[in-house]
């Protein structure tokens, strides 16, 4: 289970990211939007989104395998935060570049609703009541600390990276930057020692207590042995 931890922060922290400094300072100074006009339609963007990707992972999930869209999702987490640690002078983005940050947002909360709680059912089939329980904890957590961190890294002098919000405050956002994109780095290799975790139970033959059922336990062989054991 704590394998599987670091995704659901970087989900957490990105969306803590995107709701405290993006729609918040971002889209107020790079789209000279002071009444907060354009929050309602960006946000919705990033709902569409992760409704028709969640349906489209969902179609090639078996074509490409899980983990490969949560690749997409990690490294989607990462890209939220990435391009203003690179491009940190928030007067210089404009509407394509806003624009994609919520698409961005949108694909990967498309791999974290669908795709990640379907790896959930998978790993831990024997206990799913506790797993899903464990990634809503997982997620409120995450939610909390990033919009606690995100009022709570003073700065001192106003730069590209000590951002003063509408308030008057001075914010330090490059920590919350990295913040996002270590854990989105981390959820890469947290799924992949998961997924060797899963296969060695099955390998050891313990399919019968991995999978949830009654079954004969066997060994499997070959690459597709997920695949096989979900039939």
């Amino acid at each position: 289970m704590i394998c599987m931890l670091p995704f659901n922060f970087a989900f957490g922290f990105a969306a803590s990211f995107r709701g405290s400094f993006i729609s918040r300072e971002v889209v107020r100074i790079a789209l000279d939007d002071k009444e907060s006009a354009y929050i309602g339609v960006l946000s919705s963007v990033t709902a569409i989104v992760a409704a028709v990707m969640s349906l489209f992972f969902g179609r090639i999930a078996h074509k490409v395998g899980k983990g490969t869209i949560l690749f997409i999702g990690a490294l989607c987490f990462f890209l939220v935060a990435a391009p203003f640690a690179l491009k940190p002078k928030i007067s210089q983005w404009g509407w394509v570049g806003v624009c994609s940050v919520y698409i961005l947002q949108g694909i990967g909360r498309s791999t974290y609703e669908g795709t990640l709680k379907a790896e959930f059912a998978d790993f831990f089939a024997h206990e799913k009541e506790g797993a899903f329980a464990n990634i809503v904890l997982m997620n409120g957590v995450s939610s909390a600390l990033g919009y606690h961190l995100s009022i709570n890294l003073p700065c001192t002098t106003p730069s590209k990276y000590c951002i003063e919000y509408s308030d008057g405050t001075l914010h330090n956002v490059l920590v919350f930057e990295i913040l996002v994109m270590s854990t989105a780095i981390l959820a890469i290799w947290g799924y992949w020692r998961a997924a060797v975790l899963f296969k060695h139970e099955i390998e050891r033959g313990g399919t019968a207590r991995v999978m949830g059922t009654e079954e004969e336990e066997r060994p499997f062989t070959n690459s597709s042995y997920r695949e096989e054991a979900l039939t």
